[in-house]
């Protein structure tokens, strides 16, 4: 499968999230995969700091994907970057010249919604997206039985506006959503074991990590940490080990008619319901299936059976 990875990583960077860099060593240890270009942008963190980690990692670890550093293109620095060319949009509109491929959003869809902006002729050319991020009405985002922190669908809300765009063009749309990642999570003796047995790139992972993972089982009171952005790489690799249905996706106010809702207030919402007008059809993926942690663990220690 010929695929494009947009993302955002902060792996090492104090308080912040660092599951973007596990998703990219999976990838680069994905034979499934042809990877044919990575782009950043802002999220996790901003778009300088996300640039230099993504080609630290692709130039130490990207070899057995044939990536490098200089497969690497900064995109959009905020939400205020939506309809400006970049080199991430310019490069990606050159590689779907050449030919189709699916396009795995781990980040806020601002790169993609301003490439579909530019250059509408080429969306047909995007096979599938698969984009971390949607939800099931009435599902709340909790990890743990006693922790009362509700995590928020971030790479949707941080550009709202972008995801419209997306759900306004016919490429096939994946949702891998932040309820399905909860469902699994790293544990610390896993990130160790990354550390023992995964050479160098389980070494960088569990000594970059090893701040974040204590965060999330110590402020979250969870046994582990979520790997959000590997389960979109999951569902190139494998999708028969997500549980996945067809839904019906819209943008959603969650207020009252004489309200006018905020950002945090609007959702991206993945219905069972028969469409009624406006909705797009998508897979939905709900759950990850028990064999789903050793297939990640084993891409993460560097096999690719």
């Amino acid at each position: 499968m010929d695929v494009w990875i947009d993302t955002d990583p902060s792996i090492g960077v104090p308080l912040h999230e660092a599951d973007d860099g596990f998703a990219l060593i999976q990838a680069f240890h994905s034979p499934e995969l042809h990877l044919r270009g990575i782009s950043t942008t802002y999220g996790n963190a901003g778009l300088a700091t996300t640039t230099r980690i993504t080609r630290e990692m692709a130039a130490r670890f990207g070899g057995p994907a044939g990536i490098n550093d200089t497969h690497v293109f900064p995109g959009a620095a905020s939400a205020h970057d939506l309809g400006k060319p970049t080199a991430a949009t310019e490069a990606l509109r050159a590689a779907l010249a050449e030919r189709p491929l699916t396009y795995l959003a781990l980040a806020p869809l601002t790169n993609l919604a301003t490439f579909l902006t530019l250059h509408p002729e080429a969306a047909r050319r995007i096979e599938r997206v698969i984009f971390v991020g949607g939800r099931t009405p009435g599902v709340r985002f909790r990890a743990g039985r006693w922790n009362p922190y509700e995590f928020t669908d971030g790479n949707f809300h941080k550009d709202n506006a972008a995801a419209a765009i997306l759900l306004a063009v016919g490429s096939p749309l994946t949702l891998v959503s932040v309820e399905c990642a909860l469902q699994l999570l790293l544990t610390p003796r896993e990130l160790t074991r990354l550390g023992r047995e995964g050479g160098d790139p389980g070494c960088y992972l569990a000594t970059k990590a090893r701040l974040w993972m204590n965060l999330w089982c110590f402020c979250f009171a969870v046994p582990g940490a979520a790997i959000f952005d590997c389960f979109a790489i999951l569902a190139a690799t494998h999708p028969y080990l997500l549980a996945s249905e067809k839904r019906y996706a819209q943008i959603s106010p969650a207020t009252h008619h004489d309200q006018v809702p905020t950002p945090r207030q609007i959702h991206l919402m993945a219905s069972r319901e028969p469409p009624t007008s406006g909705e797009r059809a998508v897979t939905f993926c709900s759950e990850p299936l028990s064999e789903a942690r050793e297939v990640i663990l084993a891409r993460l220690l560097g096999a690719t059976g």
